[in-house]
């Protein structure tokens, strides 16, 4: 299917991209205000927190008997704001110096505000034409139960951790908020979400991470916000691979979480003890609530954050040793201890988390050598054909830069190398041992690829300022220094977004518009066969269908009450038992108890079915026009909706 680029489409979403920014960047920057977070990285982190209010109080108030909405949630974030402030005040953190107004906007740099916005329209110039419309569906199997999710919470008004079952709920609570306003359906709405934490989150994100780990000078700031866009394995493909919407939002929102960290651990020692002190509370107090949010949105990204502070922490030990700053003994037994409580927390989290144990036993089959691996996370060549040359380069010049110019920022080469090393053991081994590492991202190497993007960017920001120092060596360019500072910057986005640009777009034309019809859900002719046969349904009523024929969408799209709301069929329960039993309904009184405990009335057919399949879970719903107690009633394209007559239903 060609890729149909509509651009006032894009402009009618300005409402719901208001809203939804409004729920995301709102309740989290009065939060971490109150709790004495300060600067760009207050704004970086309230997403995170935001996140948290919303998807715990959402929790907490459905506990009460209270529905969600707007009303509820100004009010829970008044409550939470007042909290904070009242323990900020009680343990004597807050700065009386501050005036309200810098108190509440703090001093914004309008070079990192310049070099976030770059970030922005970069992301927004490369994503949005590759996606074509906003409500064009990726062609993922997740999406549909991430879509189904938005809209039971938006028809029920309960946005719990628990509904419908356990599954973190802050990825479809935040949308599910946004799209309460009305200025969007379901599947565009959450169409500018994901673009929104692809293009605005993550590149704000990138900017706070680099200037904490690089520092705050002008050509580090302006690379970061390039380096927000050079990679292809974080955003660009987890915006279609899954699809992995809440690894999308926990990645996006790391970088912001990971500087706040830096931020806290590195507090400025030249002030007075008391000053020092105020500072120091309101970061980690702002770093504690982002990570609330970020187990809230999917766990690996909190235990991503735990990585990456203890490959902190051990550098910093490592170091301090080398320079004499601590002696070896010492160093030696924190390392000890480290290991210890490690490897410990290895072996005993799946013994004591069986939904942990269930997840570590996820097999990808297609393992590759340790090299093929190596060559797919550090030279990009995951899911695409060809070696990313103009990014590895930059790593390579970003980790030199690093490790002779700036040592203070040797913990990020480490914690990418730590990245890295996860995904050769995800991608080339199927032992127990690896498993126990890389169980928390279900040992899929796509998630950890994504990861490695966050302290990478790092890196590749690093590139800029070495290869400004390599061409200041050359004497006819010596005295150029701004207009060398610019050619350095603008090596980033040619390496990267120039040179990647054709593989990027058909990275993301692929996701939303395969080539292969098997690959497809649901086309956009499917989903108007769809919308015909949805009226024929009485609200309420049940739909029953193979899950792969595109069926279950039609409840995210159009309310109709679908069994099924995600791929595929499940393997225990009723959902198992129709799957399997639906054509004997006539003979097995147990399948009739089923259909009536869910009340459904329909069926629906279709030689359509998506790759995905599992017939063996679905085997009852093949071939509906040779199963008896069904009555035909409308065929429209590839679709047939039939009545059910059997088991008491016809009525």
């Amino acid at each position: 299917m060609a890729n149909e680029f509509s651009g006032s489409s894009w402009w009618e979403t300005i409402p719901v991209f208001a809203a939804l920014l409004v729920a995301l960047f709102g309740p989290g920057w009065l939060v971490v205000r109150a709790l004495g977070t300060r600067g760009l990285e207050a704004l970086a982190v309230s997403p995170a927190v935001s996140v948290a209010v919303i998807a715990a109080w959402a929790t907490v108030t459905q506990r009460l008997g209270l529905g969600w909405s707007w009303l509820v949630l100004a009010a829970v974030t008044a409550v939470t704001a007042a909290a904070g402030w009242l323990v900020v005040r009680a343990l004597g953190a807050h700065d009386p110096v501050l005036t309200p107004r810098r108190r509440l906007l703090g001093r914004p740099d309008p070079h990192a505000a310049l070099a976030i916005g770059i970030g922005v329209a970069i992301a927004l110039a490369t994503i949005l034409p590759a996606i074509g419309r906003p409500d064009e569906l990726v062609d993922s199997p997740d999406a549909v139960y991430h879509l189904n999710r938005i809209r039971l919470f938006l028809d029920t008004g309960n946005f719990s951790i628990v509904h419908p079952t356990f599954y973190p709920n802050g990825f479809h609570a935040w949308i599910a908020t946004g799209l309460q306003t009305g200025a969007a359906p379901v599947l565009p709405g959450t169409n500018v979400a994901t673009v929104i934490l692809a293009a605005v989150a993550w590149p704000l994100g990138v900017v706070t991470l680099v200037r904490h780990a690089l520092g705050t000078s002008h050509i580090v700031t302006y690379a970061a916000g390039l380096a927000s866009a050079a990679f292809v394995s974080f955003p660009t493909i987890l915006l279609g691979w899954g699809v992995l919407w809440p690894n999308l939002m926990g990645t996006a929102l790391t970088p912001a979480a990971l500087a706040i960290m830096l931020q806290a651990a590195r507090t400025v020692t030249g002030r007075r003890l008391r000053e020092r002190s105020r500072r120091w509370l309101g970061q980690w107090f702002g770093f504690a609530a982002a990570l609330v949010g970020l187990a809230l949105i999917q766990p690996n990204s909190l235990v991503a954050l735990v990585v990456f502070a203890l490959v902190w922490f051990v550098t910093a030990r490592l170091r301090a040793g080398v320079l004499g700053h601590a002696p070896w003994t010492a160093v030696g037994r924190d390392l000890g201890i480290v290991a210890v409580v490690g490897v410990a927390g290895l072996l005993t989290a799946p013994l004591l988390s069986a939904r942990l144990a269930s997840t570590q036993s996820y097999e990808w089959k297609g393992q590759v050598s340790v090299w093929t691996a190596l060559v797919e996370v550090v030279g990009g060549r995951l899911q695409i054909p060809v070696v990313l040359w103009g990014v590895l380069v930059l790593l390579a010049l970003g980790i030199g830069w690093i490790l002779l110019r700036a040592r203070s920022a040797i913990p990020v080469v480490a914690m990418w190398g730590v990245v890295v090393a996860l995904y050769v053991m995800a991608a080339s081994s199927t032992a127990s041992w690896t498993a126990l590492v890389t169980g928390y991202w279900y040992n899929d190497k796509v998630r950890l690829a994504s990861l490695a993007a966050v302290p990478g960017v790092v890196l590749v920001a690093a590139a800029a300022p070495a290869v400004r120092d390599l061409l200041l060596k050359v004497p006819a360019l010596r005295i150029q220094g701004p207009a060398v500072s610019l050619l350095a910057l603008a090596l980033i986005p040619f390496a990267t977004v120039v040179a990647q640009g054709p593989t990027r777009t058909a990275m993301l034309d692929n996701f939303f518009r395969p080539a292969d019809p098997t690959h497809v859900i649901l086309s956009s002719q499917a989903q108007a066969d769809l919308a015909v046969l949805a009226e024929e349904i009485p609200a309420g009523e049940g739909l029953v269908g193979r899950p792969e024929n595109g069926s279950p969408l039609m409840y995210a799209l159009f309310g109709t009450n679908t069994f099924y709301r995600s791929i595929p069929v499940p393997d225990t329960g009723d959902e198992n038992l129709i799957g399997t039993g639906f054509d004997d309904m006539t003979t097995r009184p147990d399948v009739c108890a089923a259909l009536q405990r869910h009340d459904i009335r329909w069926a629906i057919d279709s030689p359509h079915v998506y790759w995905l399949d599992r017939p063996d879970r679905s085997s009852g719903l093949f071939s509906l026009a040779s199963v008896q107690g069904l009555e035909q009633v409308r065929t429209v394209g590839d679709y047939t909706l039939y009545r059910i007559t059997a088991c008491g239903l016809g009525g």
